[in-house]
C-alpha cells in the first residue's frame, strides 16, 4: 500500500482527505477521522479520532478509546454525586450513561473498522496496479 495509491482509492469513491508529508487524514461522517500514517515503510499505522461535535464527547477531540474511559469517569462520578441525593436516580444515570456510551463507541469503532477493512481489501486487490 502505497500513499498514492490510497489517494487514487479515496478520490475514487469520494472520500475527503488532507495530506500532510507521510500521513493522510480522512474526514467520515459522524464527526470522526481515520489518520493513515505512511511514514514506516514495513508498516502502515491506522489511527481514529474523533472531531468536534461528536456524540460521544461534545467538543472535545479524542481517540476512541480515550473517548469510551472519558466518558465512563463522567458518568460515574455524575452518578456517585447523584445516588447521595437519590439512588435510583443514581443508577438510572449510571445505566443510561453506560449504555450511550456502548452503543456510540461500538458504531464509531464499527465505522472505522469498517473503512479499515475496505482500505486493506481494495490494496490488497489492486497492489499490482500502477497509477
Amino acid at each position: 500500500m502505497t500513499i498514492e495509491n490510497t489517494e487514487t482509492f479515496l478520490k475514487k469513491f469520494g472520500y475527503t482527505f488532507t495530506r500532510n508529508t507521510n500521513e493522510l487524514t480522512v474526514t467520515i461522517p459522524l464527526s470522526q477521522s481515520i489518520t493513515i500514517d505512511f511514514s514506516n515503510q514495513e508498516t502502515v499505522n491506522i489511527t481514529n479520532k474523533l472531531n468536534a461535535w461528536n456524540c460521544l464527547t461534545g467538543f472535545i477531540k479524542l481517540e476512541l478509546k480515550h473517548a469510551f474511559i472519558l466518558n465512563l469517569i463522567i458518568g460515574v462520578i455524575i452518578s456517585i454525586a447523584l445516588s447521595l441525593y437519590d439512588l435510583k436516580l443514581g443508577l438510572g444515570v449510571f445505566i443510561a450513561c453506560s449504555v450511550w456510551s456502548i452503543v456510540w463507541a461500538l458504531t464509531y469503532k464499527a465505522r472505522s473498522e469498517r473503512f479499515k477493512q475496505f482500505l486493506l481489501k481494495w490494496s490488497q486487490q489492486y497492489s499490482n496496479v500502477t497509477v
